[in-house]
C-alpha cells in the first residue's frame, strides 16, 4: 500500500483477507486467571487441584478452561511411565463411616544438619482427614502408642487400625494396647501396598507437595512446618475425593449428621465452616 496500491489489490497480491489486516487483538480475558494459576502451581499440584482452589474465586469456572490454560502456560506435570502391577486382591475391611478404619505408615526425610527424620502419619480412611503427623528421629512402638492415644483422645477410638507389617506395628505391645482401647489391628499382606492405599496416597501427596518443596534446618523446624502443613491439608487443601472440599469440613458434616461410628461422644462434634 506504500507503493500506491489499494488495500484490495495489496491484500490480493499477498494472499490474505482484508479483515485479517484490520484485525486488532482483543484483551486477554484470562489474564487474571493465568496469574493465579502461576500462584497456585507448586510441586505436586495439577490442574484439577488448581481448579478446586480457584473455582470459588472465578465462578463459574469450568475444569476444561483451567486445563487449556494450564497446558498453554506449560504448567503440566510429567506423566508417570511406570505402573504398579496389581494381583487383583481386594482391600480388606473398607471404611464405611467415620472412625471405622484408621490407617498409618512411616515416611522418611532429612534436615540440612544431617538429622534423619522419621514421620508417622495417621489418617481416617472415610473422611480423608489427617489425624496425626508425628516427626521424630526414632519412633518406636511406644511412640506409635503415644501418638494414637493423643489422636483417640481428640477424635474418638476407631474400630480398626490398618498398617503394614513393620516391626513398630506388629509388636504385641501395640496390639494389646489397641485391644484394651476397644480397637483391632488390621495388617495388609506382605508386598501389597495397595491394600493400604489411603495412607500411601497421602504419603505421596505429602512427599510431592511438602517434603520435596520444603527445607528443614533441624528437627524443631521440621516439627513446626509439619504441624502447619497438617493444618493446611485438613482445613484448606481441597480433596478431589470429597468434591474438592477440605477434609476437616467434610468430617464435620459427617460427624454432625450422625453417620459416624456410634461410640463417638457428642463432645467431639465440630462446627461446620462454610466456604467463603
Amino acid at each position: 500500500m506504500d507503493a500506491g496500491l489499494s488495500e484490495r489489490k495489496a491484500c490480493s497480491y499477498v494472499g490474505i483477507q482484508r479483515s485479517s489486516r484490520r484485525y486488532e487483538k482483543r484483551p486477554d480475558r484470562n489474564a487474571a486467571l493465568r496469574a493465579r494459576l502461576h500462584d497456585v502451581a507448586k510441586p505436586g499440584v495439577g490442574y484439577r487441584m488448581a481448579w478446586g482452589k480457584l473455582k470459588g474465586e472465578f465462578a463459574p469456572l469450568s475444569r476444561k478452561r483451567v486445563y487449556r490454560l494450564w497446558k498453554q502456560e506449560g504448567l503440566s506435570l510429567k506423566r508417570r511411565t511406570a505402573r504398579k502391577i496389581r494381583t487383583g486382591k481386594t482391600v480388606p475391611t473398607a471404611a464405611e463411616r467415620m472412625n471405622h478404619v484408621w490407617c498409618m505408615d512411616f515416611c522418611f526425610d532429612s534436615c540440612l544438619n544431617g538429622t534423619k527424620l522419621k514421620i508417622l502419619a495417621i489418617k481416617d480412611e472415610h473422611t480423608r482427614e489427617c489425624l496425626a503427623l508425628e516427626v521424630g528421629i526414632s519412633l518406636t512402638a511406644k511412640s506409635v502408642v503415644r501418638v494414637l492415644q493423643n489422636a483417640i483422645s481428640e477424635y474418638g477410638c476407631p474400630e480398626f487400625v490398618r498398617s503394614d507389617n513393620g516391626p513398630e506395628f506388629i509388636c504385641h505391645f501395640l496390639k494389646s494396647w489397641l485391644q484394651v482401647q476397644g480397637s483391632t489391628s488390621k495388617y495388609i499382606e506382605p508386598g501389597s501396598p495397595w491394600q493400604n492405599g489411603f495412607i500411601e496416597s497421602f504419603n505421596s501427596r505429602m512427599r510431592a507437595e511438602f517434603l520435596d518443596a520444603e527445607v528443614f534446618v533441624n528437627l524443631a523446624d521440621a516439627k513446626m512446618k509439619s504441624a502447619l502443613w497438617k493444618k493446611y491439608y485438613n482445613e484448606e487443601r481441597p480433596h478431589s475425593a470429597l468434591g474438592y472440599e477440605p477434609p476437616a469440613r467434610a468430617a464435620a458434616r459427617v460427624l454432625n449428621s450422625g453417620r459416624a461410628t456410634p461410640s463417638l461422644h457428642s463432645k467431639l462434634a465440630r462446627p461446620v465452616t462454610e466456604e467463603v
